[in-house]
């Protein structure tokens, strides 16, 4: 997983539903075609093209992709945790991070022409620090909105981020706590530790990591489902799929099914 800034679209063509998405990397989310619904404990919102979406890192979050005239499509920044962080430091919310109430505002004229203008300085390879300003620029046109707190839960410096990204570089190979604590100098115990304390265990980021990186490209690539599984650390396609229903309520056939409209050979 690279920390930087980059748009992808997701598009499908069957009404699909998933469990416990998380992300792992904040983001901005607009619907272009058909609409979205987002639960997370017992909020429920549904977010149609006029709105935008803001997307916190860490999240379990229950999403619905509801095409229509048989299509739907959303384009999705994600942002890097250091842009969030500068714009926490300098542009705090005077609401509490524990007041996180909505995920949807409306887009006006002025974030609409933000978003157009990022979407075509990310399609043209623009300077990242040209990128950067574009983007906080939206943040901060997000400051006195009601979703001004949503990142406030985001912490780039926590041995739980640290120990994401370092898997996300190879999320196919032989993963163990001792491997993972001595690639972040600490022992194993410490580790376990910090990973405890911050809410979360060794087994669930590589699940997170994993599993989240399928998510990914089933949605977004037409590579085999079975190589999608070996790259993500599962070398029996059987047990990527038990992993994967269990996890997301649905099976990556399915989804595959639901993204394309049709399922490729695995």
């Amino acid at each position: 997983m690279q920390d930087k800034l980059s748009m992808q679209e997701f598009s499908s063509q069957q009404a699909h539903e998933l469990h416990k998405v998380k992300l792992l990397r904040p983001a901005l989310c607009r619907v272009r075609h058909g609409k979205k619904i987002i639960g997370w404990r017992e909020h429920i919102e549904t977010a149609e093209t006029s709105q935008l979406i803001a997307f916190p890192a860490g999240y379990e979050l229950h999403i619905a992709n509801i095409p229509s005239g048989g299509r739907y499509l959303s384009e999705i920044i994600f942002i890097p945790s250091s842009i969030i962080d500068f714009y926490l430091k300098h542009y705090p919310s005077p609401l509490g991070r524990d007041n996180v109430k909505k995920f949807c505002i409306k887009l006006n004229r002025e974030l609409e022409y933000c978003w157009e203008q990022l979407k075509y300085a990310l399609n043209n390879n623009y300077s990242e620090i040209l990128l950067e300003h574009m983007v906080l620029g939206m943040l901060v046109m997000l400051q006195d909105t009601s979703i001004a707190n949503i990142f406030m839960g985001n912490q780039v410096n926590t041995v739980t981020a640290r120990c994401q990204d370092l898997i996300a570089l190879s999320p196919s190979a032989r993963w163990t706590v001792r491997d993972a604590a001595e690639r972040l100098n600490m022992s194993a115990s410490t580790l376990h530790r910090y990973l405890t304390a911050e809410g979360g265990s060794f087994q669930q980021i590589l699940d997170d990591v994993r599993l989240g990186n399928a998510l990914h490209e089933i949605q977004t690539t037409g590579r085999l489902i079975a190589e999608i599984a070996r790259d993500n650390g599962y070398q029996c396609p059987s047990r990527f799929t038990s992993r994967f229903q269990e996890r997301y309520q649905i099976t990556p056939r399915a989804l595959r099914r639901a993204v394309q409209g049709k399922v490729r050979e695995v």
